[in-house]
């Protein structure tokens, strides 16, 4: 099994406890499910959502580039001059 099958397979056990957790409520399931979130969060994240978030950061990039263009299209006055004819 992938590492991503393994993060998965824990992330459902969790999500099944979280509603377990809820119909019963038995207080120490609340902190057994959020120990287990906080751990899939820190190192089962990068696993499972790696494609995300690279393409989020590709974008962020993006935008860095945009916006540093504009702020010196507006710096230098280019943006707001009228085209003379």
């Amino acid at each position: 099994m992938t590492q991503k099958g393994k993060w998965m397979i824990l992330l459902f056990v969790d999500s099944l406890l979280f509603i377990l957790a809820l119909s019963i409520n038995i207080v120490p399931l609340y902190f057994l499910v959020m120990l287990l979130s906080f751990v899939i969060y820190k190192y089962g994240n990068p696993v499972l959502f790696k494609e995300y978030d690279d393409r989020k950061k590709q974008k962020y990039k993006e935008y860095q580039v945009v916006q540093e263009a504009a702020k010196k299209a507006i710096r230098t006055g280019k943006l707001l001059k009228k085209k003379e004819l």
